[in-house]
């Protein structure tokens, strides 16, 4: 089959070149119906990751349309999401091994179902080990920081507090569930924590900013005694110097949750689909700006330089 597919040619360029796909043993091929923009592909756009030419993209859903030798479990016309074989999201056609995708519902929309992304907001909110009781904060209010808030609603938790800077992010996050919210521009966020939980503080904290300064602010959020901060961000560059001295004095576990982090991240994509299939994640207000694949190089240009309003990218081949 011959597919469209985009290469990062050099630092801040794609091009979109034609490949013949078909699938191997063990795999399907799948018709692209969206992926996703990851701000951990920027990594390669500045030249940090990866030699060019090389493919981008592995947010993907899309439709079955040709079962490699071996494929017993799929059908064609099957709506799928998971782990590509290499970074071959933005593409026409690309292939999946047996064992890295799971079916979409019927009543799920495939442009919509961002697995790999939701995988690993599972993880991170698995990692952070959420208790009965627990003061939770979420720290950045961006597509992973909504999509955490959105499985952490509900009476597990004693309060879901989200803090950002920007008051439109926060609505999102009051509308997902989250119980209070703090703009640290606007009031002193450590004390109007204290006042949240009468002075208990945070029993965790996901960090989702992607800013590393910041690291130092989520450690002053958090109680003395195990506090759990888990850091979900991409971070491009290192951070400033950090002062040990709150951590070691509280006591505190820094957890780097990232893909490496969990045991298999199949078991999270089985997980986070599940949980799409049950309408748990939420998409309209989070995918703002979707491109088609022709125009790869805006697409990427946007994730760089976010216009106002952008939350979440997506490429529609």
């Amino acid at each position: 089959m011959k597919s469209r597919r985009a290469f990062l040619i050099e630092p801040h360029q794609m091009e979109i070149r034609e490949v013949d796909v078909s699938p191997g043993p063990g795999e399907v091929m799948v018709k692209i119906a969206v992926c996703g923009l990851c701000n951990w592909e920027q990594n390669h756009w500045h030249g940090l990751l990866g030699t060019p030419p090389q493919p981008l993209g592995h947010e993907w859903a899309g439709e079955v349309v040709e079962l490699g030798e071996g494929i017993d479990d799929m059908a064609l016309g099957d709506q799928v999401t998971g782990f590509l074989t290499g970074q071959h999201g933005f593409s026409d056609y690309a292939c999946a091994p047996r064992g890295s995708y799971f079916k979409l519902a019927p009543t799920v929309n495939p442009t919509d179902a961002l697995g790999e992304p939701l995988a690993c907001v599972t993880n991170v909110v698995r990692a952070s080990e959420p208790q009965v009781g627990d003061f939770g904060v979420i720290l950045g209010c961006g597509p992973m920081g909504l999509w955490c808030t959105q499985i952490l609603k509900g009476n597990l938790l004693a309060g879901l507090i989200a803090v950002d800077t920007q008051d439109w992010r926060l609505d999102l996050a009051r509308k997902y569930g989250a119980t209070h919210t703090i703009n640290p521009q606007s009031e002193d966020a450590v004390v109007r924590l204290g006042e949240i939980t009468d002075g208990h503080l945070a029993d965790f904290v996901i960090e989702g900013t992607g800013v590393p300064g910041v690291l130092q602010q989520a450690c002053s959020y958090l109680r003395t005694g195990q506090g759990r901060l888990s850091v979900m961000s991409s971070h491009e560059e290192a951070g400033p110097a950090f002062d040990w001295r709150d951590l070691i004095g509280k006591g505190l576990q820094i957890r780097g949750t990232h893909p490496a982090w969990a045991q298999s991240m199949p078991e999270e994509l089985r997980r986070a689909v599940h949980l799409l299939n049950q309408g748990v994640f939420q998409m309209d207000d989070i995918i703002t700006h979707r491109f088609p694949l022709a125009n790869i190089q805006e697409a990427m240009e946007s994730l760089e330089h976010k216009p106002e309003g952008f939350l979440k990218g997506a490429v529609m081949p």
